[in-house]
C-alpha cells in the first residue's frame, strides 16, 4: 500500500491502519522520514500563510532549523520513551511499528494546518475562537490517534494505556534532562580543556 492510501486510512479508517502495520513488509522505516518532512514543509507554509491577526511571533523570530528541531525531537523521544516503558511492561509494538505508526498519527496537522491558515486571512480578530476551535480539534484528533495506535499495537486495556503514557511522558523529561546534563557537561569540559590548549600556548 502506498504511503498516500495510507495516510488516507489512518484519517479515515484508524483501526484498519494500525492493524494493518503490524503485519510483516507493511512499513518502511522511509515512510517515517516522508511524514516527517510533510509535516515540517506543512508547518513552514502555515506560518507564512497565516495572517498577522493570529500570529504570536515576529517574523524574526522564526526560524526553520528550530522548527524541524521542535517536530523531530518530541517525536523521536516519544517513540523511545513509549517503547522503553512498553517493553518492561510486556507491550508487543515493535519499535519500528511505534515510530511509522506515531508519524502517521500526525496526518491530521499535514491535511488540516495549511486551510486553517488560509483561512485565518479570511478571519477578524474577533472570530479569533474559530481559528483557535480548528486548531485544538486538529490536535485533539491526533492525540486520538496516538492513544488508539497505542491501544492497538502494544494490546493495552484503557487503563494500563493510561499509566503507560504518564510514564512515557516522565520518561520524555528524563530523556530531555539526560540529554541536556550530557550537553553542558561536555561543553564544560570543551571549555576547560580550550583553556588548558590556550594557557600552555600563552608559555610555550
Amino acid at each position: 500500500m502506498s504511503t498516500l492510501r495510507m495516510m488516507q486510512q489512518i484519517a479515515f479508517h484508524p483501526y484498519d491502519f494500525f492493524e494493518n502495520i503490524q503485519e510483516a513488509g507493511r512499513i518502511k522505516w522511509s515512510q517515517g522520514i516522508v511524514l516527517i518532512l510533510l509535516v515540517f514543509v506543512a508547518r513552514m507554509v502555515a506560518i507564512l500563510l497565516t495572517s498577522f491577526i493570529f500570529q504570536t511571533r515576529e517574523p524574526f523570530e522564526i526560524s526553520a532549523f528550530h522548527e524541524f528541531i521542535w517536530i523531530i525531537v518530541p517525536w523521536i523521544s516519544f517513540c523511545i520513551s513509549n517503547w522503553a516503558v512498553s517493553t518492561i511492561l510486556n507491550g508487543e509494538g515493535k519499535f519500528k511499528e511505534l515510530l511509522i505508526g506515531s508519524a502517521f498519527t500526525l496526518v491530521p496537522y499535514i491535511f488540516m494546518i495549511i486551510p486553517i491558515a488560509l483561512l485565518s486571512q479570511l478571519l477578524s480578530f474577533n472570530e479569533k475562537g474559530i481559528y483557535s476551535f480548528l486548531t485544538i480539534t486538529t490536535f485533539l484528533w491526533i492525540g486520538w490517534l496516538l492513544l488508539l495506535g497505542l491501544k492497538i499495537l502494544h494490546d493495552f486495556e484503557i487503563g494500563k494505556l493510561i499509566w503507560i503514557t504518564l510514564i512515557t511522558i516522565v520518561g520524555i523529561l528524563i530523556i530531555w534532562f539526560v540529554v541536556i546534563l550530557m550537553y553542558a557537561l561536555m561543553n564544560q569540559f570543551y571549555n576547560f580543556f580550550a583553556d588548558i590548549v590556550k594557557e600552555l600556548r600563552m608559555r610555550a
